[in-house]
């Protein structure tokens, strides 16, 4: 299954003292990073709306901070585990092997940060020497924002080191000494990069060093079972590698993805899967000089302004999460359908939607309404499998009904507008809930006794409800009518967003100043986690560009002959089989530079295919037997409800789900057509 702990969850109580002064650092950089996007963003949109006053250094300033964030942030990240993973094989293994294991795994992480580090202080050294400047009216020098990526490379690194040293068994001073060679590593990495060794040897033998290395460290610190172990999952990769260097791209192909699944089954997060993958590609299959371009992409994979609207969405989220706002959604819908067979199954659905349309997260959404609406539903005798069946298809519309986050990462890199994509989502959005309604409506009609009769409520009474739903709802078509009308920027948007949804809040009095911190934390540490694997992604990509494979495919499926439906039907159960194991955000990003092209040639809109992919990776959240969402909802219920009854519980809504991809494919109208009424 995909692992994201629990954020404000202590992974990492037991470090020695500098991981956690690491970790802490880490952490309060990105808090501020956070709080200076949100404050510099709402001067902005506030000066040009009531003064008609606009800065010449927002806009900059704010890509700076996500770069910033990304970096920064990802020790924090790595101290509470954070970074997506999928430990379905891990899991099975014996507690000492599995241990093992994973002590194994995080030297790959630590060696492919040193790697990345290396190669981003030479990024960074090669712009401060030619006095690289940005091409703007602040004409900021570029190596002042580009060495947050070294400062965060560097803190991940030591992070990474002072945790495994903690979690070795020996004593403390023999495991001081044995590290030595590690941070002999970081030394190289950072003197090197500074240094640039000219020549492709330079690179070569710079990483064989490094290699070397972490190696010695790992023997020394964790001993013969961890080094047995590491080089059972490296060996046969780089033995695939090295064999298939001559081999023609259909080879390399398989290798990738073959490489691909064996790592992220081996329980390597998928951030430093990308990592691994993109590195030994570089090393056996392109020219050396090829490593120098880690620290270009790496810079390029977030220095987008688009991007910056991931925090502030997430954080309006986060603080509406906090706000009691699900339980009052809920409440509403109840009473305003409590008297339809089935009522309470048909308002989680309702809440949901709404839930989704103002937090913008799946995960977010199928946790409060899991604790909101599953105990009602419980205590009111409905069916297990109903009950939370639909609440994690609920859940799903989080990033299909905008804002979503997912959209946000979608749009720069296939060239749409994020706003075109906010608005195709609407009416999915709206038919997924028709569809799911009509499940609930079948599942009582055929099984009456899976929930029980509906309880009616006075207008009054309904009335009354929406009081505490207003605030909400105007909240909702603040942001959303701004973005629409073209008033603001998605960034924007979600500032404006955050700033209403505190004002709220506070009128309430149902956030205190400790959970506005937590709430920004929360933004920063999934801000940080999402567009690192961005990173990992577009380090992975370089190899797959330079062999022109995403070329070389689409040549190879024309040559297939396969009608529109043939591909599509193809899509749909590369996707299936995807979300089976990987978190939807690191299926885009993974998946994207490949099939994009592939969409393109077959003369598909991408602003279409968008909300189908969106829709695509959203149905792994709830495919039994590993989904996300049947995990969170299995925790939220402490025991009460099994896996095994969500898991069948949600296999009605996957084929609704699947039913109305199809749909969408048959009628792409019902995508684009108020994206097109709007132009």
């Amino acid at each position: 299954m995909e692992k994201v702990e629990k954020i404000g969850v202590e992974a990492a109580d037991t470090l020695s003292h500098p991981g956690t002064i690491l970790a802490q650092l880490s952490r309060y950089l990105g808090i501020l990073s956070v709080v200076t996007m949100l404050v510099s963003v709402n001067i902005e949109v506030f000066g040009r709306t009531l003064f008609d006053y606009s800065t010449i250094w927002v806009t900059e300033v704010s890509t700076y901070l996500i770069v910033a964030i990304t970096f920064l942030g990802a020790a924090y990240v790595a101290s509470k585990n954070a970074h997506v993973s999928v430990d379905l094989v891990p899991a099975r293994l014996s507690p000492a092997l599995r241990k093992n294991v994973m002590v194994a795994t995080n030297w790959m992480a630590v060696f492919v940060c040193i790697v990345v580090l290396w190669k981003t202080t030479a990024f960074f050294l090669e712009s401060f020497q030619n006095a690289s400047r940005s091409w703007s009216l602040l004409n900021t020098p570029l190596w002042i924002p580009q060495s947050t990526i070294c400062i965060g490379m560097f803190f991940l690194v030591l992070f990474l080191v002072f945790k495994i040293k903690t979690e070795s068994n020996q004593n403390s001073a023999a495991t001081t000494l044995a590290i030595f060679p590690i941070l002999a590593a970081i030394l190289f990495s950072v003197v090197d990069g500074l240094g640039q060794m000219p020549g492709a040897m330079g690179s070569i033998s710079g990483i064989y060093i490094i290699a070397g290395l972490v190696v010695a460290s790992c023997f020394l610190v964790s001993g013969p079972n961890t080094i047995m172990i590491l080089m059972a999952l490296v060996l046969p990769l780089i033995v695939l590698f090295l064999l298939s260097d001559s081999s023609d791209l259909t080879l390399k192909a398989a290798v990738l993805i073959g490489a691909l699944f064996f790592l992220l089954l081996a329980g390597l997060p998928v951030v430093f899967t990308l990592f691994f993958i993109g590195i030994v590609t570089m090393w056996f299959w392109l020219p050396p000089i090829s490593l120098t371009y880690i620290g270009e992409r790496a810079w390029g994979a977030v220095n987008t302004f688009e991007l910056t609207a991931i925090p502030m969405f997430v954080l309006m989220g986060a603080i509406l999460v906090r706000s009691n706002a699900s339980g009052e959604m809920f409440t509403a819908a109840r009473k305003g359908l409590g008297r339809v067979a089935g009522g309470l199954a048909h308002a989680s659905i309702a809440a949901s939607g709404i839930f989704a349309a103002v937090s913008g997260s799946s995960l977010a959404t199928a946790a409060t309404m899991g604790r909101v609406a599953g105990p009602e539903m419980m205590k009111e005798g409905y069916r297990p499998e109903l009950a939370f069946g639909v609440l994690a298809a609920g859940g799903t519309l989080g990033i299909l009904i905008p804002p979503s986050i997912a959209m946000i990462i979608y749009g720069p890199l296939a060239g749409v507008p994020v706003t075109d994509l906010f608005l195709a989502g609407i009416l999915p959005g709206l038919l997924m809930i028709a569809a799911f309604v009509l499940v609930v409506v079948l599942w009582v009609t055929i099984d009456p006794k899976a929930a029980p009769e509906g309880k009616a409520f006075s207008w009054i009474d309904k009335l009354y409800s929406l009081k505490g739903v207003a605030p909400f709802l105007a909240l909702m078509a603040m942001v959303l009518g701004s973005l629409y009308l073209g008033i603001a920027t998605p960034t924007e948007a979600g500032a404006v967003g955050v700033f209403g949804a505190l004002l709220i809040s506070l009128l309430r009095r149902t956030l205190s100043l400790k959970e506005f911190l937590a709430a920004v934390e929360d933004a920063a540490l999934a801000t940080s986690m999402l567009l690192m694997i961005a990173v990992g992604a577009a380090i992975m990509s370089f190899g797959v560009d330079y062999l022109s494979m995403p070329q070389q495919l689409v040549l190879f499926v024309q040559s297939l002959g396969l009608p529109d439906l043939g591909l599509f039907i193809a899509i749909v159960i590369l996707y299936l089989i995807l979300g089976m194991f990987v978190e939807p955000i690191s299926m885009v990003l993974m998946t994207l530079p490949v099939i994009l092209p592939v969409i393109i040639a077959a003369g598909w809109d991408p602003l279409w295919f968008g909300v189908i992919l969106v829709m695509l990776v959203e149905i792994g959240l709830i495919t039994p037997p590993v989904g996300m969402i049947i995990y969170v909802l299995a925790g939220v219920t402490e025991g009460e409800v099994s896996i095994g009854q969500i898991s069948i519980g949600t296999i009605p809504f996957v084929g609704a789900f699947l039913a109305m991809v199809f749909v969408f494919f048959a009628l792409p109208e019902l995508i684009t057509i108020i994206p097109d009424m709007t132009k």
